[in-house]
């Protein structure tokens, strides 16, 4: 069975010299990588508009040595509930034929029913094709494909597909190649903010090993530009598969290689889309915890804390905002606002998990902790020229084994056991003067639970960090 080329002459040039030279003028000269790189994230759209930004994620595997090229490819042309396999046969394009590796295939189709052997899932798809002929003209030898299209937006079944692959291939010489596009048809403004954001929450996403992270950050962008674009990206779940086929090789880092919008090619930017090239790597230099803000990022998200604060006064209802020119401001956080009134503390609102933008988290949280902390009275308009206000934005939470990984003076602590639970941030430790204090105080006075519940195996202790600064 042959794939024909589905989009040869015009989505790239179907004369064979024409499309090796078209190919060639995407690419350039890279270092090789100092990490290990597991696979790659590129656009699949006309080479006119995402061909230089495709052709920067291949330049960066141009030295790596492998047999097999695992795609995971967004699905345009029918609905399906698992991953669309062609078993065995060829990908033709002007450069030649590619051979599917049937073996890597059929062991797929064995190890679970979430794949499937869908031939025509491919024939008149686009998502992988584009991506040959990259590959063609750079590989120094002959190699296979494993075509995989899928749209489902089922977690649970996005992370089998990538754990069932990851099991099939670990060991052999294979890479992963993902293909997507980002945001469709908003203008060039909004998609520059939500494709960055994006990628950012990829990023963190893959630090942290949890692609709901990432799931959830497409549902947030997407519904605060909902009147503008389509979609925040296109192969979304192909995204999520494949990334978790490379966390499970090793991949802990991801990093965001090129980025442009089809407006800043065509000069029309009232409907554009977006394109992303990275790769995902090993970083064995990764630091844990929260993620760092420099002075700017924090005095602007001060002075939105206090500005929504004024703003509920006046208008008695919540600020709202629009997606930030900052990128970090986008995705997803968990995040705590204290105001304190002559160092006493004077109101705290918060989430441990993220469930809003940063910036929206932010503005939510202030206003909450002005009027609706239930242990103080409403904030009068008078007390807002005194208070201080502090913005804790926290790491994602890590269970530990035992009591004896809390660190004294870093972690902030949650505590859980059956239906109750009680946390203290870092900043808490101050008050104590050790951990047996802190952890005691902690169960009994925010938690509910005996004061030494937390020396039981049955309860659950996660720590976190915090990233803290306060005006």
């Amino acid at each position: 069975m042959i794939k024909k080329a589905t989009v040869a002459g015009r989505f790239y040039p179907k004369e064979s010299l024409k499309l090796k030279d078209n190919v060639i003028s995407y690419l350039r000269e890279t270092e090789p990588s100092k990490n290990k790189i597991y696979g790659l994230l590129v656009p699949h759209a006309g080479y006119v508009y995402s061909g230089s930004v495709a052709g920067e994620g291949f330049s960066h595997i141009k030295e790596i040595d492998f047999d097999t090229i695992v795609f995971f490819g967004a699905a345009h042309t029918m609905h399906m509930d698992g991953a669309a396999l062609m078993e065995e046969g060829f990908f033709e394009t002007p450069l030649g034929q590619v051979e599917i590796d049937s073996k890597i295939t059929r062991d797929l189709l064995k190890k679970s029913k979430v794949f499937e052997n869908i031939p025509q899932a491919h024939q008149g798809e686009h998502s992988i094709e584009v991506q040959l002929p990259f590959l063609q003209v750079l590989s120094k030898k002959k190699f296979k494909i494993v075509p995989i299209v899928l749209n489902t937006k089922n977690l649970k079944t996005l992370y089998k597909v990538g754990k069932v692959v990851a099991e099939a291939i670990k060991g052999k010489k294979t890479l992963i190649c993902i293909s997507s596009d980002l945001s469709h048809y908003p203008t060039g403004d909004t998609a520059v903010k939500t494709d960055l954001a994006i990628m950012e929450a990829l990023r963190i996403a893959v630090k942290n090993g949890d692609l709901s992270y990432f799931d959830l950050a497409n549902k947030l962008v997407l519904s605060k530009a909902r009147y503008e674009m389509d979609t925040s990206a296109c192969g979304e779940a192909a995204i999520i598969a494949g990334t978790v086929a490379c966390m499970e090789l090793g991949a802990d880092d991801f990093k965001l290689l090129r980025y442009t919008h089809s407006g800043k090619i065509s000069g029309d930017e009232s409907n554009v889309v977006g394109y992303g090239a990275g790769v995902f790597i090993e970083n064995k230099n990764k630091s844990a915890g929260a993620e760092e803000f420099n002075e700017d990022m924090k005095n602007h998200l001060l002075h939105y804390a206090r500005q929504s604060i004024a703003y509920r006064h006046k208008n008695k209802k919540e600020m709202t905002m629009f997606l930030s020119e900052v990128p970090r401001f986008n995705v997803p956080a968990a995040v705590f606002v204290t105001l304190t009134e002559n160092g006493a503390l004077r109101g705290c609102i918060g989430t441990m998990e993220p469930k809003n933008t940063l910036l929206d988290a932010v503005i939510n949280f202030a206003s909450a902790a002005a009027f609706e902390d239930h242990r103080f009275s409403p904030l009068s308009e008078e007390e807002l020229k005194n208070i201080k206000i502090e913005i804790s934005i926290l790491s994602p939470m890590l269970k530990v084994e035992s009591y004896k990984d809390v660190e004294k003076g870093k972690h902030g602590v949650l505590i859980k056991k059956g239906n109750s639970s009680g946390t203290y941030l870092p900043q808490v430790w101050e008050h104590f003067k050790n951990r047996d204090e802190f952890l005691s105080s902690l169960c009994a006075e925010k938690a509910g639970l005996p004061a030494l519940a937390w020396k039981k195996e049955s309860t659950d202790i996660f720590v976190y960090t915090v990233d803290s600064f306060k005006e």
